[in-house]
């Protein structure tokens, strides 16, 4: 039986109906409170398993008759506040996860981790690879530094006898909660008419291809896959006013220099301290939306003969989502 953690998350509401289609039996790590109406419309709706990664006592049973688990759980955030708890829920959670498949006897773990756990410092125009890892020092955010000590997790748990693979997504587009955090929320900033955009570049790629990504490797089942899963390097810009486009908006056109967000972000973390609400910039955010980061993503269709979708087309396709259900 396959498990899937973070099956109620953004990556997890597209792998899923991916597990269900298939049309086996499958599970769904969920604790004791989590949303699971959506899983539940499913054809194939799965095999609910109590626990919480952060409780290693709760998993003995979760685990019992798991051949193979997806680890697509993770939180996310760009404030540096949340290191301690990053650490914690992304660190920790893994570290529980893996001695758990360990005395299971869990033959394979596919972990989904990000390209924000390799070594992004690059001179402009290079193009990242999995050959670019993280020397001793720290990790620019904490997000990073979490997902890059998750996956040393994973390793150990290879080193311990564990079959792995592990993938590396861009940023993920889809549709999803338009109200949330996640790449969905693009639509609903783009609706509000926002007009500013970042003058940084990154990696883009369908989270359906990445959900697609996630089931080749387990049919692969080849100790020591990586793979980055990057369909196309845009820059904000573009990436923004395709969005807009593609909700009948018009595109940002006023572009937001480095030394402009550097002066913005603390000015929103005073905004944000009065009102008792998250700040929308962060020095990380910051960061991220003016890095220019480019990626190769090409080692995955040239392995497996898996294409990636059009991301323009994606953009566009999520627009028409977004118009209908918002």
């Amino acid at each position: 039986m396959i498990l899937l953690t973070g099956a109620t998350g953004f990556l997890g509401s597209h792998l899923a109906p991916a597990l269900a289609a298939r049309g086996r039996e499958w599970a769904a790590l969920v604790r004791e409170d989590s949303d699971r109406s959506e899983l539940l419309r499913l054809s194939n709706p799965p095999v609910f398993r109590e626990g919480d990664l952060l409780d290693p006592q709760s998993l003995f049973e979760a685990f019992s008759g798991v051949e193979v688990v997806i680890h697509a759980a993770a939180m996310v955030s760009y404030r540096t506040a949340d290191r301690d708890e990053l650490l914690r829920v992304n660190g920790e959670g893994t570290a529980n996860l893996v001695n758990m498949a360990l005395e299971a006897g869990v033959r394979r773990l596919v972990y989904v981790s990000s390209v924000a756990a390799l070594n992004r410092e690059q001179k402009p125009g290079h193009l990242i690879t999995l050959k670019d890892r993280w020397p001793e020092k720290r990790p620019p955010t904490s997000y990073a530094e979490s997902k890059f000590a998750a996956e040393r997790e994973v390793w150990r748990g290879q080193a311990e006898g564990l079959s792995v693979a592990v993938l590396y997504p861009s940023v993920m587009l889809g549709a999803g909660d338009w109200s949330g955090h996640n790449t969905p929320a693009l639509w609903r900033m783009a609706a509000s008419g926002r007009r500013v955009y970042p003058e940084g570049t990154n990696g883009f790629v369908d989270v359906r291809d990445v959900a697609d990504a996630v089931l080749e490797v387990v049919h692969r089942d080849r100790n020591g896959d990586r793979f980055l899963l990057n369909a196309e390097n845009l820059s904000w810009g573009e990436v923004q006013g395709l969005i807009a486009r593609s909700i009948d908006q018009a595109p940002p056109s006023i572009k937001l220099r480095p030394w402009q967000s550097a002066l913005l972000w603390p000015l929103e973390q005073v905004r944000a301290g009065l009102r008792n609400e998250r700040p929308l910039i962060t020095r990380e955010v910051h960061r991220n939306v003016q890095a220019k980061y480019q990626y190769d993503g090409s080692d995955y269709p040239r392995e497996t003969g898996k294409g990636y979708r059009d991301v323009r087309q994606t953009i566009q396709e999520i627009g028409e989502a977004f118009l209908r259900e918002r």
